[in-house]
């Protein structure tokens, strides 16, 4: 049962990389065909058949083709949209972030569809979505819907007057780019007349200073990371087993004040004394503290 609980684990992580609902639903006929025995991933599987279920019956319009709306699976917790205009450096970024070779032209339009991958910072993982190019008068309203419901803008662009340009285009759509934190509830899923300011960063090759959002170096994968994590506004805390961590971290908005007693409680524990807290900057390494300790970013809980 060890190796159908790995195996559930692994087949989970290829999820983040689907960009179409037959991608999506074909790994979720994987998934619920496994058999775990952990109980947040049998609750895992649970969800993943009721939307199994869902796509099956919606998959198909009644003449049986298949929906257009090539963005609507493309779904992750932390999701980071990678724009700009043609050839501004996109794959370039998803290459330098991932390894990953996506076809790079100076035709433009060479990519045509969204190309979907996962960069790991601080041991977050992070999706990174690059969306085919945005030019003067992009009326791909499905696109811009995408691009307005993300939790974080990355520009990428050659020069300035490039930059700009995405700039106005993103305007165009009421779509503001922010330097500034936000809560999810400000900026995702408001409706298409609202006026909402995004967290946004702009990666290039020259570094300058720019009023509206932070500069980085497109080829320097740490500083992507600490913007985008920065941007993000997260944390993540450790459970800490005989010495070293325990399996990932979980991950929480800054905004949350996440007790002791929370985390455990999210872990599914019960019958909690107390813990003790290692790698944490607040403190020194094995501290006893209370069921009412708030966590920060990077701590390690060993509970008792």
């Amino acid at each position: 049962m060890k190796n159908q609980n790995i195996a559930f684990r692994l087949k989970k992580r290829e999820l983040d990389y689907v960009s179409t609902e037959q991608e999506r639903i074909k790994l979720l006929e994987e998934l619920v065909r496994l058999n775990p025995r952990d109980a947040r991933d049998l609750g895992l599987r649970t969800k993943f058949k009721k939307e199994l279920a869902i796509l099956k019956k919606k998959s198909f319009t009644k003449k049986g083709q298949l929906s257009q709306n090539i963005y609507s699976l493309i779904r992750y917790s932390r999701q980071v949209v990678i724009i700009g205009e043609f050839n501004s450096g996109k794959s370039t970024l998803v290459h330098n972030l991932t390894g990953r070779d996506i076809k790079i032209s100076e035709v433009p339009f060479t990519t045509y569809k969204p190309e979907v991958s996962i960069f790991a910072y601080n041991d977050v993982p992070i999706q990174f979505v690059e969306v085919p190019a945005l030019y003067s008068g992009d009326n791909d309203r499905n696109k811009m819907s995408f691009i307005r419901n993300s939790d974080v803008i990355c520009i990428t662009a050659k020069n300035e007057n490039e930059l700009r340009s995405v700039v106005s285009t993103l305007e165009d759509y009421l779509i503001i780019i922010s330097r500034e934190v936000s809560e999810a509830k400000n900026h995702k899923y408001r409706p298409k007349d609202e006026i909402i300011e995004k967290p946004s960063f702009v990666a290039m090759w020259t570094k300058f200073d720019y009023e509206e959002c932070n500069v980085v170096d497109i080829n320097s994968p740490t500083d992507i990371g600490e913007e985008v994590y920065r941007l993000l506004n997260i944390m993540r805390i450790y459970c800490f087993k005989d010495g070293e961590t325990d399996g990932d971290p979980l991950i929480f908005s800054r905004n949350q004040e996440i007790t002791v007693e929370d985390f455990g409680k999210k872990l599914g524990l019960s019958k909690i004394k107390g813990a003790k807290i290692f790698g944490s900057s607040n403190t020194y390494d094995g501290r006893m503290v209370g069921l009412n300790y708030r966590l920060s970013d990077g701590e390690k809980v060993s509970f008792r």
